[in-house]
């Protein structure tokens, strides 16, 4: 049997927050299933990078066009990825409602990786 070709999907981590008014044992139970959902994907074989980021951040629109990045308060604020190799969006989508992520409030944005190609 034929395995379906996969791409890369990344979901983007926006809202949330470590210190959204939890006490240290439920971040941490959080945290748990986190790292569980993360060891599922790789046993599965899927699971390829997650990166959690700083707050800090700058948008560069030019040279010389420099501004400060979102807040890290605001619900667009990018607080991490995770990258996985799977067939499809469907099945990227699926994945990502099982995930814990949603448990401090945060939502997960699923992009599909494109192959860099030249301008033509």
């Amino acid at each position: 049997m034929k395995s379906e070709p996969t791409s890369q999907y990344m979901f983007l981590v926006r809202g949330g927050s470590c210190s959204s008014g939890h006490s240290p044992e439920e971040m941490q139970a959080h945290m748990k299933e986190v790292y569980n959902w993360i060891d599922d994907l790789t046993k599965k074989g899927i699971f390829s990078a997650a990166q959690p980021l700083t707050q800090e951040g700058k948008i560069v629109s030019g040279p010389g066009l420099v501004s400060d990045g979102i807040a890290a308060e605001s619900k667009e604020a990018v607080g991490g990825f995770f990258i996985l190799n799977v067939a499809s969006m469907d099945e990227a989508v699926r994945i990502a409602e099982s995930s814990p992520m949603f448990g401090n409030g945060g939502r997960l944005e699923v992009r599909r990786i494109a192959a860099l190609t030249a301008c033509d």
